[in-house]
């Protein structure tokens, strides 16, 4: 057969086929140190697993609500509520499966091929293989990290009176760490005010942050903003459900009527078992912190022997637990590998550590390094990492 256009648009997962390489690595004996994937090393709750074993003795077996059950709608809308000030009811949310599935709704419902589409990058890969799975355009907004990971507003500006449709933003960000103000959020509205681009917000890290840092949401800051913008989040990162697949969209009624729909047509509801442990994580949430507590210990252990490493710059991440290392001086004639993602090859075959190379997040300068692992593993895989660097 042969493939269609769009299929042909859509590249692979580069973190997924790296975590694919790394197991098939392990499978045959070789001792590699994964610090790949955006996922964290905790178990989920025991609460929230002992719900779904309830949910199994009580018979929830059957189809679902498209949208999510009412009962887990509603109170995701209580929690957004309380958390950004705002009146949201549960016919503005729709669960999905995981936070991947309500961005794809999110821009499937918001544009047409051709449009423009606004990514800030460094940015989540997944962003730009959905716009072009969309047929859209994509407008790459640079985040330079002498400017601390936030967007040129030159740039931004530029995109937005060359007619974009909708801006996708990250906060905290994958793969860079940058958690922005709620000035910087403002800066950000006002230039998209110059248009009429609608804004999707993908806060699913919105819980993970340091230093004592408050989440800020644009739609907190310009509570208007919601009847334009959707905010996307889901259980994976603060609970540690990744595999359990659930996440969600907030938007006014009529757009998350069409994300329904589309979901209607494509997955329908997500599995009961799921939903039902999910209510109870939202009764739940003080368990997130001793997780969020854990992975600042990492970083500042982590941060000071990576900073080390000769040519290597990096950051202090304000949420996530990722470190954005550049190796642009690494790179190059007479240099440690020809690109980035020879020099993420080379790691991993010399050394047995797996990381993600920027290019994959459309910076061909950077390595992305998960700290979601023990600190004896961070530890080794520094050691392996400076034998490459020294």
């Amino acid at each position: 057969m042969q493939p269609s256009a769009r299929a042909l648009a859509i590249a692979p997962s580069a973190t997924l086929e790296l975590a694919a390489r790394a197991g098939a690595m392990k499978v045959a004996g070789e001792d590699v140190i994964n610090l790949s994937v955006g996922e964290p090393d905790f178990p989920t709750p025991a609460p929230v697993v002992e719900a779904a074993h309830r949910a199994l003795d009580e018979g929830h077996f059957h189809y679902t609500p498209t949208p999510g059950i009412a009962a887990l709608r509603e109170g995701i809308a209580k929690r957004y509520r309380a958390k950004l000030g705002l009146e949201i009811e549960a016919a503005q949310v729709v669960v999905s499966h995981g936070a991947k599935q309500a961005l794809f709704n999110a821009l499937a419902t918001a544009t047409d091929p051709g449009d423009r589409v606004g990514i800030l990058v460094p940015g989540w890969v997944t962003y730009l293989e959905q716009v072009h799975a969309l047929g859209c355009e994509a407008v790459l907004v640079d985040c330079p990290r002498e400017n601390r990971f936030r967007p040129d507003l030159d740039q931004l500006r530029t995109a937005v009176r060359n007619g974009l449709r909708i801006l996708v933003i990250n906060s905290p960000s994958n793969p860079t760490g940058a958690a922005f103000t709620a000035e910087e959020l403002g800066q950000i509205l006002e230039i998209l005010q110059e248009g009429e681009a609608l804004l999707l917000s993908d806060e699913i890290y919105e819980d993970i942050l340091f230093d004592r840092r408050k989440h800020e949401s644009p739609f907190a800051s310009r509570p208007g903003w919601l009847d334009r913008g959707c905010l996307v989040s889901g259980f994976s990162k603060a609970f540690a459900m990744t595999g359990w697949r659930i996440g969600f969209s907030i938007a006014d009624r009529s757009w998350s009527r069409s994300m329904s729909a589309l979901q209607g047509h494509v997955t329908s509801g997500i599995n009961a078992v799921t939903q039902q442990a999910a209510l109870v994580a939202l009764e739940s949430w003080d368990r997130v912190d001793p997780m969020r507590a854990a992975f600042e210990e990492r970083r500042n252990h982590l941060l000071p022997r990576i900073q080390e490493l000769p040519g290597v710059e990096v950051e202090s991440p304000e949420g996530t637990f990722y470190l954005y290392m550049g190796v642009g001086d690494c790179l190059g004639e007479g240099g440690l590998a020809s690109d980035v993602a020879a020099l993420a090859g080379r790691i991993l075959d010399e050394q047995k550590v797996v990381l993600v190379p920027g290019s994959a997040f459309g910076d061909d300068t950077s390595l992305r390094l998960s700290f979601a692992a023990s600190i004896e593993d961070l530890d080794r895989a520094v050691d392996r990492l400076r034998e490459i660097f020294r």
